[in-house]
């Protein structure tokens, strides 16, 4: 990783499930905006609309989802977008992970300079 770059992966998966839609862009501006250079790059994972466990267990609302004891926020890209604004998205990549198999997207995004 180079000078001025935070990687935030796992960082906003670990919190998103535990807050609202419109308090996700704050999130990310407490978390991320007041530390990261201009020029530096965020990368972030989070589960997506596309999951096997989207839709199942109790709704908590705004795609968020309990199951087997652990709510989860599903995005969908309008979602992701929206959360990038001011930013410069590099990649939304997604892949599978676990048995399941866990259906995530690992979003890259660049601070502008």
């Amino acid at each position: 990783m180079a000078a001025g770059e935070f990687t935030g992966e796992g960082l906003v998966e670990a919190c998103a499930g535990l807050v609202e839609t419109d308090d996700l862009d704050g999130l990310a501006a407490l978390l991320v905006r007041r530390v990261l250079r201009p020029g530096g790059t965020f990368v972030y994972t989070v589960r997506h609309t596309g999951d096997v466990h989207y839709g199942a267990g109790t709704a908590h609302g705004e795609d968020i989802y309990e199951h087997g004891g652990f709510a989860v926020h599903f995005f969908d890209r309008d979602l992701v977008d929206a959360l990038a604004a001011g930013w410069t998205v590099n990649e939304v990549h997604a892949f599978e992970e676990g048995e399941l198999p866990r259906r995530l997207w690992r979003v890259t995004q660049t601070l502008p300079r």
